[in-house]
């Protein structure tokens, strides 16, 4: 779980082995300035749960350094793998930050092609748990992050499968 726990140099290395990378991602250091004239989206720390990101179009300095990558249109989607079960929550929200935490996220079927790419990704880090968060949109579809400690409490389903591994590995 180590290689995987500092947020932006993980999805570094999976977009190496994705299917889904997207392109026109960047970096930017702290102080530097920013003009887009296409939506952007800055993220910085290793906090998920939607903080430490920012969407832009223009102007844009940043206060920390920060990864950047083009706003994905779509519908947010995250494939949990907890050994060999799978789930797919629909991610919702009231804005552009979409998230497994608003109340209207819920289970759905699961993208066969973003299951395999969440596998990869998975075997990649040596991982027996891990939750790969996608925007499925009108162009394609695109890796945004990837959880080595994914939100397990959120769904009855996920906390017993989870429970379940744990009792495993205790074993």
């Amino acid at each position: 779980m180590l290689d995987c726990r500092l947020k932006h140099a993980c999805l570094v290395r999976a977009l190496g082995v994705t299917r889904f990378p997207g392109y026109g991602r960047g970096f930017a250091p702290v102080g530097s300035r920013i003009k887009t004239e296409t939506d952007t989206v800055a993220k910085w720390g290793n906090w998920h749960c939607g903080e430490n990101k920012e969407r832009f179009t223009g102007d844009w300095k940043a206060k920390t350094s920060s990864t950047l990558e083009p706003y994905f249109e779509g519908d947010a989607v995250r494939i949990v793998v907890i050994g060999d079960e799978v789930f797919q929550i629909s991610l919702d929200g009231k804005d552009w930050k979409k998230s497994i935490h608003d109340d209207s996220a819920c289970i759905t079927d699961a993208d066969h092609e973003l299951v395999e790419d969440t596998k990869v990704i998975a075997n990649h880090f040596g991982l027996e748990v891990v939750a790969n968060d996608y925007v499925v949109g009108p162009t394609g579809k695109y890796l945004l992050e990837v959880n080595h400690i994914p939100n397990v409490t959120r769904f009855p389903e996920i906390w017993e499968s989870y429970s379940k591994k744990v009792a495993e590995w205790c074993s």
